[in-house]
């Protein structure tokens, strides 16, 4: 088995056992009954706000493209974006960069040029979560709210990080010096993207897309007939996903879903409501997105769909082929 196997082999046994135990902490019996009672209409309506999502941090991504005169037709830069939302499982999502040599390979955008992209995608994001955690600060725990504090000011830290000029001494050190163009390129590209304008529409978008995965967590409490109301959903979902982003585990698995449970039960929710609800939205968001971005990824890949020759004309990529 190739080493990407085992890596997904071992995805889907934690996965697995994510599953097994929610079920076997929620009671065997009571999650099955209130899985099979769960009315259609409202995971239909949970999946059309994580489809919102993924469709407002599109416009980013696109957004983006756009200030630092990135081009590419639609039909590549839509299923390269989806591509990403299968990344998601990756540890820390660093396969996300795939994203940046997709476009390489099918639009001849040079890595350099397109990684800053990726990585303002995941600071806007922090920094989105975040906000959406906010929303309701006093109604999470002390580590919670610590760890959304420390949230934005990583996002700031790496910000000023990959901005500002006092790291230019670290370009010259010698195991980064043979790719200083390309670092110059992707921290001339970091600077387009924090100027106030381009931050501010990304974020706003960034905000709104976490904001509809954090109703479509509310939704599915309503259908569980949970009593928790949107107020307390919101920073619930945002606390939650920032904590299983701070453990770098593919998906945020285990750490996520023990700090949703853990937060409902806070909240007002039975230990089978939290249970099944963290089941129901984590399957409505992660493993719908997952789905998506492996079929993306089956369209790159077709038989027919040629691969850009532009991209010979790339010079300076010392980088690792995709």
């Amino acid at each position: 088995m190739s080493g990407n196997g085992r890596k997904l082999l071992l995805i889907i046994l934690l996965a697995a056992l994510v599953f097994a135990g929610l079920v076997g902490y929620g009671d065997f019996r009571e999650i099955g009954q209130r899985l099979a009672d769960f009315p259609l209409s409202y995971l239909a309506a949970a999946c059309g706000l994580a489809v919102l999502n993924y469709l407002l941090r599109f416009l980013r991504w696109a957004w983006y493209l756009k200030v630092l005169n990135i081009t590419a037709p639609l039909s590549v830069s839509a299923p390269v974006f989806l591509v990403g939302l299968a990344m998601t499982v990756t540890p820390g999502k660093v396969g996300e960069l795939l994203k940046s040599y997709l476009l390489r390979d099918r639009a001849g955008v040079p890595v350099a040029v397109s990684a800053p992209v990726v990585l303002m995608e995941r600071l806007t994001d922090l920094f989105s979560v975040a906000l959406l955690g906010l929303v309701g600060l006093a109604l999470l725990p002390l580590a919670v709210s610590s760890v959304l504090a420390a949230a934005l000011i990583l996002a700031g830290l790496a910000m000023y990080l990959f901005t500002t000029r006092h790291t230019d001494r670290l370009l010259e050190l010698p195991l980064i010096r043979r790719w200083g163009r390309d670092l110059q390129t992707a921290r001339e590209g970091m600077r387009a993207l924090s100027r106030p304008v381009p931050f501010l529409v990304a974020s706003a978008l960034g905000f709104l897309a976490w904001l509809s995965e954090g109703v479509a967590l509310w939704v599915v409490l309503v259908g569980l007939e949970a009593e928790v109301s949107l107020l307390k959903a919101l920073p619930i979902y945002g606390g939650a996903t920032l904590v299983g982003a701070a453990t770098t585990l593919p998906g945020g698995l285990l750490a996520t879903e023990g700090a949703m449970v853990v937060l409902l039960q806070q909240a007002g929710a039975g230990r089978a409501a939290a249970a099944a609800g963290t089941l129901l939205v984590r399957g409505a968001t992660l493993w719908l997105a997952v789905a998506i971005g492996l079929a993306a990824l089956a369209f790159l890949h077709r038989p027919g769909f040629s691969r850009s020759r532009r991209e010979t004309e790339v010079q300076g990529e010392d980088l690792p082929p995709a």
